[in-house]
């Protein structure tokens, strides 16, 4: 059944500022929490309880202390004793107080201000620092110290893969070397096992290659470094789609990807699709939990690390065996298992309106499919940081229902996103977007690109047209818009996991806010028909009348379900080796 999305009326506080309030003078800077306690940031509780009191018995009123300072320390302990309240603090400087909403909108309006203009080379500025030390250009080329060429080159090896340095971690992880394997002295034996899994032999259109197969057959041992994950659910997104259809491994011939180290995995044939999910680990090999990098335990709740090149890790299936490097430990209670099955789509949005556009309070942004999750989620931070958002979603029979339940999450305004630009172009008025956020490509990204304000910036995260937007050169030239492509493995890449867990995080607390909903339909994997699955795959391209179109999350599990099958995974394993094999 499709959830339904509880109605909540607007709050004039939440949407007009402050304007009566007094403004803070500049010199009464916020307290520091801990330099009130007198107590380091790696303070552990015991010793910020062990400093509250000793505070208590010089500041407390019945001491004759100064009631205001006993206030502060107590606001200061409070904060900083319980572990979610610290961690909104650590990254915002506010106390828990504010509430997750206006604290994400504190710390982006702050990340804004200081990284509005990312810094690059200063011809300037280097040619002032040449004329002064009194140096010329080298008539070789380039005249740079040790530590200039160094950090060039290590600047220039980002995205092109690894370069040498290689660990014996890696070439045991590697599957480009197939010949080097742990001993069996880190392997975990595994009893007969067989997973429900939705799955394919061929690659090509999904709807005709996909099926489910009831009794797959799982490997009879964890190699080094793996773990089995009884998986809970996985959102059919377009990637999944796309690594079903068709073998990225082509594109390793073709320039600039034959030029570089980071190369596409060939899938091996039958696979398990599925690059997105969350499980919880129920069995691991010997080495994984005490591993420096990914170590992971039983019952640790896990999501598939986004991967740009590595072969996908097949989780559209009820236990999968996945290396612990691709995925990503996350507390239980994170965020409710549909939204942590649909994360990078959250992650991706927050992203979008981070990284791109400059945005601030009152600025304007426009999106296409933003009936889909990644559009969903942009409306809804786009309403906490008071940013307009304009809605462009399918002219079909479910319009109505559609625009209705954007604008329940937050949506400024929602037009249909047809052919007729005239009407569309009428419809703006005199909006001029900042940032075109575009999921579709070919001419829907370019009637964005016609929407924007001068030196806007259109974003494309996804393809659902496999066509990249044409954009006319008076625009490029003339208005100075950019064209830009995001995605989150690349990004993840990059930046790193902790920074990808870090934004998990942030988001988590706005899903416990209950500032992030999600409409998606469940679509459980246990008895799937064919007509079902075929459902679940589409379910996200056409609306019907009288219900809009919606991602569809497969529903692989339970945290029941997966407490009772490691029970019984245990037993099997003792009464494989005996009672005194560990």
């Amino acid at each position: 059944a499709k959830p339904r999305l509880a109605s909540r009326p607007l709050s004039v506080a939440q949407n007009i500022l402050p304007l009566r309030q007094p403004r803070r003078p500049h010199s009464m800077a916020p307290p520091d929490f801990y330099a009130l306690l007198g107590v380091d940031r790696a303070a552990t509780n015991e010793q910020v309880r062990n400093a509250y009191r000793d505070c208590a018995m010089q500041h407390h009123p019945d001491r004759g202390g100064d009631p205001a300072v006993w206030s502060a320390l107590q606001r200061a302990y409070d904060t900083l004793s319980d572990p979610q309240k610290r961690a909104v603090y650590d990254r915002t400087k506010q106390d828990g107080s504010v509430g997750a909403e206006k604290a994400f909108g504190q710390a982006f309006a702050e990340k804004g201000e200081g990284a509005a203009q990312q810094r690059g080379l200063s011809i300037e500025a280097e040619m002032a620092e040449a004329k002064g030390k009194g140096s010329t250009l080298a008539a070789a080329g380039f005249d740079m110290s040790h530590a200039q060429g160094f950090e060039a080159w290590m600047r220039n090896q980002k995205g092109m893969g690894k370069q040498s340095f290689y660990t014996a971690e890696d070439l045991l992880r590697s599957r480009q070397y197939g010949n080097i394997e742990a001993t069996e002295s880190t392997a975990q034996p595994l009893p007969a096992l067989s997973a429900t899994a939705v799955r394919f032999d061929a690659h090509g259109p999904p709807e005709e290659v996909l099926y489910v197969d009831r009794a797959c057959s799982l490997p009879d041992k964890l190699a080094h470094g793996e773990v089995l994950v009884h998986m809970l659910a996985a959102c059919v997104t377009d990637e999944d789609l796309l690594r079903v259809q068709t073998p990225l491994t082509v594109l390793n011939d073709f320039p600039p990807f034959n030029r570089t180290n980071n190369k596409w995995e060939a899938v091996p044939l039958p696979a398990t699709a599925g690059v997105e999910g969350v499980g919880v680990v129920i069995a691991t090999a010997k080495n994984v939990p005490t591993l420096k990098d990914h170590p992971l335990e039983v019952k640790d709740w896990v999501l598939l690390r986004p991967e740009a090149r590595r072969r996908p890790a097949g989780c559209w299936s009820t236990m999968a065996v996945v290396d612990s490097s691709m995925l990503i430990k996350v507390p239980a209670q994170l965020m409710p298992v549909r939204h942590l099955a649909c994360s990078r789509s959250l992650c991706t949005a927050y992203r979008l309106l981070e990284d791109y556009g400059s945005l601030r309070p009152g600025d304007t942004i426009i999106q296409n499919a933003a009936d889909l999750p990644v559009g969903q989620a942009v409306v809804q931070l786009c309403k906490m940081l008071k940013i307009r958002s304009i809605n462009l979603v399918p002219d079909d029979e479910a319009f109505e229902q559609t625009k209705e339940l954007l604008v329940q999450l937050g949506a400024s305004h929602v037009l249909r996103d047809n052919a007729k630009v005239g009407e569309f172009i009428d419809a703006l008025g005199q909006m001029m977007p900042r940032l075109g956020i575009d999921s579709l490509g070919g001419e829907a990204g370019k009637r964005m690109s016609v929407a924007l304000r001068p030196g806007g910036q259109l974003v494309m995260h996804s393809l659902q047209t496999g066509q990249v937007p044409t954009i006319s050169p008076s625009l490029l030239m003339y208005q100075q818009i950019s064209l830009h492509g995001f995605n989150m493995a690349q990004w993840v890449d990059e930046n790193g996991v902790e920074a990808y867990k870090d934004m998990l995080n942030t988001i988590g607390e706005l899903v416990q806010a209950g500032n992030l909903e999600l409409a998606t339909a469940e679509a459980p994997v246990r008895g799937m028909e064919p007509s079902a699955l075929k459902a679940a795959l589409s379910s996200h391209r056409r609306g019907a009348a009288g219900r809009p179109r919606e991602r569809s999350v497969l529903v692989l599990g339970s945290e029941a379900a997966a407490n009772e099958v490691y029970f019984e995974l245990q037993a099997s394993i003792r009464s494989m080796y005996g009672a005194d094999e560990p």
